[in-house]
């Protein structure tokens, strides 16, 4: 048996000094907070899967300008290993009639302090991680990345 790790992908949204991200209750857990983050789908390239989770976890359309960074991640808890391509972008839009992906209570803003406040309720270390790359200009262009589907 070939071993595969969970592909995931994340978005760094950061507005007029706050940060976009979800409160969440994962499987059997209590109340994180994440970036708007999820699973690639088959037949999806890594930039679109992370349009589409933001999309499904906060109600924003969003429009990937670099990539932040890729996160190699073994969880403790479960042993799972995920990699991670977290890109930072804006959002353009917001439906504000859209249904949240189930295990999403809210969308919320944060600014850094309140983040760094919480780092107790992050779902993973990647969330702050993420951030603090994010902040010192770690970025990648998106042509770095290529979809043959």
């Amino acid at each position: 048996m070939i071993w595969k790790p969970n592909v995931t992908v994340a978005a760094v949204v950061e507005q007029n000094g706050k940060y976009l991200l979800v409160e969440e209750i994962p499987k059997g857990t209590e109340i994180k907070l994440n970036q708007p983050a999820g699973h690639l789908e088959p037949g999806e390239s890594i930039i679109q899967a992370c349009c589409r989770e933001v999309l499904e976890e906060t109600g924003h359309t969003f429009q990937p300008e670099v990539l932040t960074g890729i996160y190699h991640w073994t969880s403790a808890s479960n042993g799972i290993t995920y990699l991670r391509f977290t890109f930072s972008g804006q959002v353009t839009a917001f439906d504000h009639e859209r249904k949240l992906d189930t295990g999403i209570i809210r969308a919320i803003w944060l600014n850094i302090d309140e983040i760094r406040a919480k780092q107790a309720f992050h779902r993973t270390p990647l969330v702050m991680q993420c951030i603090e790359d994010y902040l010192t200009g770690r970025n990648y262009p998106l042509n770095i990345l290529k979809y043959y589907g």
